[in-house]
C-alpha cells in the first residue's frame, strides 16, 4: 500500500516536497491550503473581534502624543519668552484686539474674511482638479464652500462677487461629479479608490451609504450597457463588460463589508475645519481667516446616513444587483456579436469570454454561478448557430449561379469537350509530381469543362468553409479547462464544466451545421427545379447537360460528416433532363436506314457474298447499322465523357431501342404486306377472267408477259435474306444497347417478331444470335459510351 505522504509541517523547503510522486505533491498542496485557510479564518476572527478597540486604542495613541508634543513645544516657548516687558507688550496687544473686536468695521472684516476664503477655496478645488488631487479633499472644500456660500447670501447686502464665485462651484461641482462617475466606471479603479470616491460623493451630493452603493451600482450597469453597444469586433468591449461586471461584484462585497462605513465614520468625527488635510492647505490660509468665519461653519460637522448590513443582507444586495446587470450583459453581449461574421475568431472570443468567468468564479459573489455559465453559453452559441445557418444558406450562390449560365446560355460561346487523348495534353507541366497533368486529365474525364469550372468554383468555396467550420468546431473538444477552473468549491454549481463545454456545446453546433446544411441542399434542389422549368423540352442540349454536370458533380463532391453520400440531389428532374438530353443525341444521331430498305439498283444485300454457313447466315451487321451506331457515339461524345453515367446511358438506350422498336416493326409488316401482294399476282396473272390465254396487244405484236416464277423466287429469296440481315442487326443492336435490365428491352419482341417472319430453322436463328453476340463483343471498345452500364 502506497505511504500516505510527508507531513506538510515538517518539510523544511519547497524542493523537498518534489521528491514524492506528484500524487502526493498535489495531497500535500491541498493539505497546506487547507491550512491556509483555516489559519486565514482564525485570524480573521481574532482581529474581527478586537477590530473597534485597537483601531480606537491607535487613534488614542496618536492623538495623546500629539498632545504632548504640543504641550511640549508650548513650555519650551514659554520658557524661552518669559520676562515682564514681552508679556507687557502681549497684554496691551490682547487688549488692542479685545478692543477691535467691537469696532464698528468688524462686520465688515467678517465679511471680507468669509468672502477672501470662498474665493480661495474655489481657487484650491480648480487646482486640486487640474492637478488630478484627491476628490475626498476636494468634496471637504465643495462642502466648506457650501456653507460660506450660504453664510453669505444671508447677509443684508450681497456683494455681486458672491454670485460670480457661486457660479464657478456650480461649474466645479459638475465636473467633480464628472470625475467621479469616470473613476466609478473605471475597471481599473482598486477598491479604496472606489470608496474615496464613494466618500467623495456623499459629501458633495449629502447622499447616504446605500444612496452611494446603488449610485456606483447603476454607474457600472450603464457602462456595461454602453460598452456592448459599441462596434468592436476585436471582442474587447465584450471582455471589458464581463471584467466590469466581476469586478463590481468583487468590490461590492468590500464595500458592503464595513469598509465604506468606517471611512464615513471618521468624516462624521470632527468639524471639516479642523481635518488636518484642510488646515494643510497653504492656499486657504486657515491661520489668519478661520478667526472670521462663523461658528455655524467653523463647527460643521457633517452628517451621513450609515447602513449596517448584515452578511445575508449584504449577499441579497448583491444578488439583487447582480441578475439585472447579468441580463443585461447577455442582452448587450447577443446585440455585439450579431456583427461578428468569422466562425474561428467568434470561438477564439468564447473561449476567452469563458475562462475570464471560470478564472473569477470562486471570488465573485453573484446570484448564481450556474446561471452565468449558461448565459454566456448562450449567447456565443445562438451566434455561431445564426452564422452556421448563414454560412450553410450561401449554397443558394452555387444554385443561382447555374440558374443565370442556364438562362444566359446563347450569349457567349461554349467550346466542346475535350478528348483524353488530345494532343495539347503532351505539353502540359509535368513537375511536382505531375499535379497538373492529373488535374487536366481528372477535370476532362469528369467533364468540367470552363462553364462547369466557373460554376462549380462556387461550390468548392462553400464546400471549403464548411470543412473549416467543421474543424473549429471539433477543435473545441481539444480545448483544457482545468487551468481556467480553480480550486475554489461553488455550491450553486452541480455539473461537470468541461464535459459540458467540451461535449454538449461541439454536438449542439454540429447538429446545427448539419441541420442547415440538409436545408442547404433542399433550398438547391428547389433552385435546379425552377432552372428545369425554364428549359424547353428539345433544343436544348447543351443547357440539358450543363446542368447534369452541375449536379453529378455535386453529389460525387457532398459533405458526407453531415449528409448521406446516396442524397437524392434534383433525383425528380434529373430523368427528365436525362431524357431531354437522350431525345436530342437521337436527333443529331440521324435515323437507322434499315438493312431490308434498299435505295441501290442492286437488290442484293450488301455483304450477302460474305455470310457462311449451312444453310447461309450473315456474320457481321450491315452497314447503315454500324455507321448508325457510330453516329450516336459521336454525338454523345459532343457532350464529353463525363456525362455519360450509368443512369443516363440506361435512359438513352431506352429511348434507342423503343424508337429502334417501332422502326423494325413497322418495316416487318410493311415488308410482310409486299410479299403477300406479289405472291397474289403471281399466281393471277398468268390466266384470263374466264380461263383463256391473255390477249395480244394488236396484230401480231408483243404480248405483255407476267412475272415468271424465277422472278417471283427471286424477289421472295431477296426480301428472305434481308429479312435475315435485319435479325441479324437487331440482335447486335440489343447488345449495343442492352441496359443492366436486359429482360426489359423491347428490342426482344422485335426479335421474335422477325424470327417468326423468317420461318427458319431454329439452327439459323440461334447460329445468327451467336454470330451477332461474338461479333459484339469483338468491336465494342469501337463504341466506349454505348458499354457504360451494358449488361455483363
Amino acid at each position: 500500500m502506497a505511504s500516505d505522504g510527508p507531513d506538510p509541517q515538517a518539510l523544511k523547503s519547497w524542493q523537498d516536497a518534489f521528491q514524492y510522486p506528484i500524487p502526493t505533491v498535489r495531497r500535500v498542496e491541498q493539505e497546506l491550503r487547507r491550512d491556509i485557510a483555516s489559519n486565514k479564518e482564525k485570524l480573521r476572527a481574532l482581529v474581527g473581534t478586537r477590530y473597534r478597540e485597537l483601531v480606537g486604542t491607535a487613534e488614542t495613541i496618536v492623538s495623546m502624543n500629539g498632545e504632548m508634543e504640543h504641550v511640549d513645544s508650548t513650555l519650551a516657548d514659554i520658557g524661552r519668552r518669559c520676562n515682564p516687558r514681552l508679556m507687557e507688550k502681549m497684554h496691551t496687544h490682547y487688549n488692542q484686539i479685545k478692543e477691535d473686536a467691537h469696532d464698528q468695521d468688524a462686520a465688515k472684516r467678517a465679511l471680507g474674511g468669509q468672502l477672501a476664503l470662498l474665493h480661495r477655496c474655489a481657487v484650491s478645488i480648480s487646482r486640486l482638479l487640474r492637478r488630478r488631487g484627491s476628490f475626498l479633499l476636494v468634496a471637504k472644500l465643495m462642502v466648506v464652500s457650501r456653507l460660506l456660500h450660504k453664510t453669505l447670501s444671508q447677509q443684508t447686502t450681497v456683494p455681486p462677487f458672491v454670485e460670480n464665485l457661486r457660479n464657478q462651484l456650480a461649474s466645479l461641482r459638475r465636473t467633480l461629479l464628472r470625475r467621479l462617475d469616470k473613476r466609478l466606471a473605471s475597471a481599473k479603479s482598486t477598491a479604496d479608490e472606489i470608496i474615496e470616491v464613494l466618500a467623495a460623493y456623499c459629501l458633495t451630493t449629502s447622499s447616504s451609504s446605500d444612496d452611494a452603493i446603488r449610485y456606483f451600482h447603476q454607474i457600472r450597469l450603464d457602462v456595461i450597457g454602453s460598452q456592448l453597444e459599441l462596434v468592436d469586433l476585436s471582442g474587447e468591449n465584450v471582455l471589458n463588460s464581463l471584467r466590469l461586471y466581476v469586478r463590481t461584484l468583487q468590490i461590492s462585497k468590500i464595500l458592503l463589508s464595513r469598509r465604506l462605513s468606517d471611512v464615513l465614520s471618521k468624516l462624521k468625527a470632527r468639524p471639516l475645519l479642523t481635518d488636518v488635510e484642510i488646515r494643510n492647505l497653504d492656499d486657504l490660509d486657515l491661520g489668519v481667516l478661520d478667526r472670521w468665519v462663523t461658528p455655524d461653519v467653523s463647527n460643521f460637522t457633517p452628517w451621513i446616513k450609515l447602513s449596517e448590513l448584515s452578511k445575508s443582507e449584504a449577499e441579497k444586495t448583491i444578488k439583487q444587483w447582480s441578475k439585472p446587470a447579468f441580463e443585461k450583459f447577455v442582452n448587450g453581449c447577443r446585440g455585439s456579436l450579431a456583427n461578428w461574421i468569422d466562425l474561428s475568431k467568434l470561438l477564439s472570443l468564447r473561449e476567452k469570454t469563458l475562462e475570464l468567468w471560470l478564472g473569477s468564479r470562486s471570488s465573485t459573489p453573484t446570484h448564481s454561478s450556474l446561471q452565468v455559465i449558461e448565459g454566456i453559453r448562450a449567447a456565443f452559441n445562438e451566434r455561431l448557430t445564426q452564422l452556421l445557418s448563414e454560412q450553410a444558406k450561401s449554397l443558394d450562390r452555387y444554385g443561382q449561379g447555374v440558374a443565370s449560365a442556364v438562362s444566359n446560355w446563347g450569349d457567349s460561346a461554349h467550346p466542346g469537350s475535350q478528348s483524353l487523348w488530345d494532343e495539347g495534353l503532351i505539353s502540359l507541366d509535368y513537375s511536382n509530381g505531375s499535379a497538373v497533368f492529373k488535374q487536366a486529365v481528372t477535370d476532362r474525364l469528369l467533364g468540367r469543362d470552363d462553364d462547369i469550372a466557373v460554376a462549380l468554383e462556387k461550390y468548392q468555396t462553400w464546400l471549403s468553409s464548411i470543412q473549416k467550420s467543421k474543424e473549429s468546431i471539433d477543435a473545441l473538444r481539444q480545448l483544457r479547462w482545468s487551468d481556467a477552473l480553480d480550486e475554489g468549491e461553488d455550491d450553486d454549481l452541480d455539473m461537470d464544466i468541461p464535459s459540458i463545454l467540451n461535449d454538449d456545446d461541439p454536438r449542439l453546433l454540429r447538429e446545427a451545421l448539419e441541420t442547415a446544411i440538409r436545408q442547404a441542399f433542399d433550398t438547391l434542389q428547389d433552385s435546379f427545379g425552377e432552372t428545369f422549368k425554364n428549359l424547353e423540352k428539345s433544343g436544348q442540349s447543351g443547357e440539358t447537360a450543363f446542368m447534369l454536370k452541375a449536379i453529378r458533380l455535386v453529389r460525387r463532391d457532398l459533405p458526407t460528416e453531415f449528409i448521406s453520400n446516396d442524397y437524392p440531389l434534383a433525383q425528380k428532374i434529373v430523368p427528365d433532363l436525362q431524357e431531354i438530353l437522350s431525345n436530342d443525341i437521337i436527333t443529331n444521331a440521324g435515323v437507322w436506314r434499315l438493312p431490308i430498305v434498299s435505295n441501290s439498283k442492286s437488290r442484293e444485300v450488301p455483304g450477302r457474298t460474305l455470310w457462311e454457313g449451312d444453310p447461309e447466315v450473315p456474320v457481321q451487321p450491315s452497314p447503315s447499322t454500324f455507321k448508325f451506331l457510330r453516329r450516336l457515339v459521336r454525338a454523345m461524345d459532343q457532350h464529353g465523357t463525363g456525362l455519360w453515367d450509368v443512369s443516363t446511358v440506361e435512359i438513352l438506350k431506352e429511348i434507342v431501342q423503343k424508337e429502334l422498336s417501332s422502326s423494325v416493326t413497322s418495316a416487318v409488316e410493311g415488308l410482310k404486306l409486299s410479299g403477300s401482294v406479289e405472291e397474289n399476282t403471281t399466281k393471277s396473272a398468268p390466266e384470263g377472267t374466264n380461263g383463256t390465254p391473255p390477249a395480244q396487244n394488236g396484230d401480231g405484236g408483243h404480248i405483255e408477259q407476267p412475272k415468271t416464277d424465277n422472278e417471283t423466287m427471286d424477289n421472295t429469296h431477296d426480301i428472305h435474306d434481308r429479312t435475315m440481315q435485319l435479325y441479324f442487326d437487331v440482335v447486335y443492336l440489343g447488345d449495343a444497347l442492352a441496359t443492366q435490365d436486359s429482360k426489359r428491352g423491347q428490342l426482344k419482341e422485335t426479335l421474335d417478331t422477325i424470327r417468326r417472319s423468317l420461318e427458319s430453322n431454329a439452327k439459323a436463328t440461334k447460329t445468327m444470335e451467336q454470330g451477332a453476340h461474338e461479333y459484339w463483343k469483338r468491336t465494342q471498345l469501337l463504341f466506349g459510351l454505348l458499354t457504360v452500364g451494358a449488361a455483363q
